[in-house]
């Protein structure tokens, strides 16, 4: 993927396309400055929004006529760079599925001291079984990884018997799949709602909830905002970027 502008470049971990992993790439960062004060010129930019099956390269060749400058996309953009270039939306639910694989339940009974990670409980009425792999006591809320994905019963008790013989049960009033889960709630600000204590679904009148899925789709919606080279400037910024790199490395 390196192209001959960059073949001197030191190199940094960057995810390219839809959410791969991290690869080895020429460390854009070192020569960041060249474009920097291009971003917010309306002579040298302007904003594009990246549609379903845009990829870096097929952009490029959109944009500019060749596949030769996708990386200026990166440079002009640190959040795609940071986070990788946005996924399609016929694709994203697939990847929160992926990333937010469990159930959720959510319980006004007090779960700190008792229902800890790697316990295994019960649902007293639906009679599934999973074991607890996180916990948010913040809202009420315990990760839970069930026997073939199975899902627990909103009023049921989650119930398990401690080595001592000791017998504990919460609640259920809320369950979910994990990627459905409230994450927080929000006001018309956009700022964060502290819940009631052991009260976890009565949110003040007006709170928005926003699940981990929102939260997923909200931030690869933003990724598809992106500062773009205007056409008629682009050969022009790459011939100057080049130059810069071979005064800066004595190349």
């Amino acid at each position: 993927m390196t192209t001959k502008y960059f073949k001197n470049f030191g190199v940094k971990a960057y995810r390219f396309g839809d959410n791969e992993p991290p690869v080895l790439f020429d460390d854009l960062s070192q020569y960041v400055d060249v474009i920097d004060g291009l971003k917010g010129s309306i002579s040298f930019a302007t904003m594009h929004t990246i549609i379903a099956g845009d990829r870096p390269d097929t952009l490029s060749f959109k944009l500019y006529g060749t596949t030769d400058y996708y990386w200026t996309f990166f440079l002009m953009n640190d959040h795609i760079r940071e986070s990788g270039w946005p996924i399609d939306t016929a694709e994203i639910l697939g990847e929160i599925k992926e990333r937010y694989p469990h159930r959720t339940v959510t319980s006004n009974d007090v779960l700190a001291v008792d229902f800890t990670v790697g316990t295994t409980v019960t649902g007293s009425v639906s009679g599934t079984v999973g074991t607890i792999l996180k916990r948010d006591l913040d809202m009420g809320q315990l990760v839970i990884e069930t026997v073939n994905d199975e899902a627990f019963s909103v009023g049921e008790f989650i119930q398990y018997t401690a080595q001592d013989g000791a017998f504990y049960r919460a609640t259920l009033v809320a369950e979910s799949e994990q990627y459905n889960a409230v994450h927080h709630y929000e006001d018309a600000d956009g700022a964060h709602i502290d819940l009631p204590i052991y009260d976890f679904l009565n949110a003040p009148s007006g709170a928005k909830a926003v699940t981990y899925r929102d939260r997923v789709e909200d931030r690869n919606d933003k990724l598809k905002q992106i500062a773009v080279l205007k056409p008629s400037v682009v050969a022009r910024v790459v011939i100057e970027f080049n130059n810069f790199h071979r005064n800066a490395t004595g190349a």
